[in-house]
């Protein structure tokens, strides 16, 4: 509790008054004190429903502060210092190697308790340090960000993500700016607003000069993506095209998207293929790219099987496709994504008219409980 204090830059009591305390408060003598529970939810990384205290609005993605976050926010300044910047990167960097294999659902809180440090460093910090402070903002709610997205919860993923274009904007990143312009795009595109996803795609556009090959490419993919739910492919292919280009001139050491490869640029080129109902060419894509898939990209293997078993549905490949989401359906369960989930939920309707077979039964079964304990 007293290392928590310290990270968080709140006065504490002694070690010796914790010990007293906390006796007092697993006793159940005394409740916790709203100034105490921002630590404990610093130690456990857990939210206040985890603990068990009365929730907070503001750590559930609500607009109102709970009292004990503004405790921290006016009581005392927050340290801004390069040992406080760099503990703040290594524990991101850490969220960020652990999702793609276990996925959102066991980052959320510790991310989001980190949230009200992070917001108040960005409106306190002045002088040499502020440019620093604001690119860990811009990451950590960009990241905040794409955790909403992957369970489910669009708004509050185009709203953390918002604020980190805020940060950019004040820092002038024309290739922070392109990238989360690009995000956005992808938000608004998943949750059925192409138009809209394509205008941002279009947005970060603008700022095609001034990007390194690869975020290029990760734009250029995004404006496909948004062009392939609109149904125009012609566009579609020549996005994909020019991504692929800028893919292979770049450099996997890339800091902002070094992800963004040619067999990232060919896997989403088949999701592509998958919207425009040309599914042959995307399952060739999808079981070359499984046959080798990184054992620790697990959350991503998942939404990859789930888009195979919706290619194989549109062939009528029935066994093809119930093998393909039963596997993503694992993974959807083990790491909370509701991206898997979403897309196996579209396979419903495109297994409907076998809806009698014993597998595809099951299927749906296995789906409409998800459907029912879904938050």
């Amino acid at each position: 509790m007293v290392g928590a204090a310290e990270r968080l830059g709140v006065e504490s009591p002694s070690a010796a008054s914790w010990k007293t305390l906390i006796s007092m408060y697993e006793n159940g003598r005394r409740p916790v004190s709203a100034d105490h529970q921002p630590l404990f939810r610093e130690v456990y990384q857990a939210t206040d429903r985890e603990l068990g205290f009365p929730e907070s609005e503001f750590l559930l993605g609500g607009q109102t502060p709970h009292p004990a976050v503004s405790f921290l926010r006016t009581k005392f300044p927050v340290p801004v210092s390069p040992e406080m910047l760099r503990y703040l990167t290594s524990l991101l960097d850490q969220h960020a190697q652990a999702e793609p294999l276990v996925g959102p659902q066991f980052l959320m809180a510790p991310v989001q308790s980190q949230m009200p440090l992070i917001e108040q460093m960005c409106r306190d910090a002045y002088g040499p340090l502020r440019e620093d402070v604001l690119r860990i903002g811009a990451r950590y709610t960009e990241f905040l960000g794409w955790l909403h997205q992957d369970t489910g919860r669009a708004d509050e993923a185009m709203r953390w993500t918002g604020l980190a274009m805020e940060y950019a904007q004040e820092l002038g990143d024309p290739m922070l700016i392109a990238y989360l312009f690009q995000r956005r795009s992808n938000i608004a595109t998943e949750a059925g607003h192409a138009g809209h996803g394509a205008g941002l795609a279009g947005a970060a556009l603008r700022y095609a000069a001034e990007l390194s090959p690869r975020v290029h490419a990760v734009v250029l993919r995004q404006l496909a993506n948004s062009k392939a739910s609109l149904g125009e492919h012609d566009e579609t292919a020549r996005a994909i095209d020019q991504a692929l280009v800028a893919a292979a001139r770049g450099d996997d050491a890339d800091p902002m998207a070094g992800y963004c490869s040619v067999a990232y640029i060919e896997m989403e080129g088949a999701n592509c293929d998958v919207r425009l109902e040309r599914p042959t060419q995307a399952v060739e894509t999808y079981r070359e790219s499984l046959s080798h898939w990184p054992a620790v990209q697990e959350r991503d293997r998942g939404l990859c099987l789930a888009r195979l078993a919706t290619a194989n549905a549109i062939l009528e490949d029935v066994e093809g496709a119930h093998q393909a989401a039963e596997q993503a359906l694992g993974i959807a369960q083990r790491t909370g994504s509701a991206r898997i989930l979403n897309e196996l939920y579209r396979l419903q309707t495109r297994l409907a008219r076998w809806h009698k077979l014993v597998e595809v039964s099951e299927l749906n079964r296995e789906l409409d409980t998800m459907k029912r304990f879904a938050p």
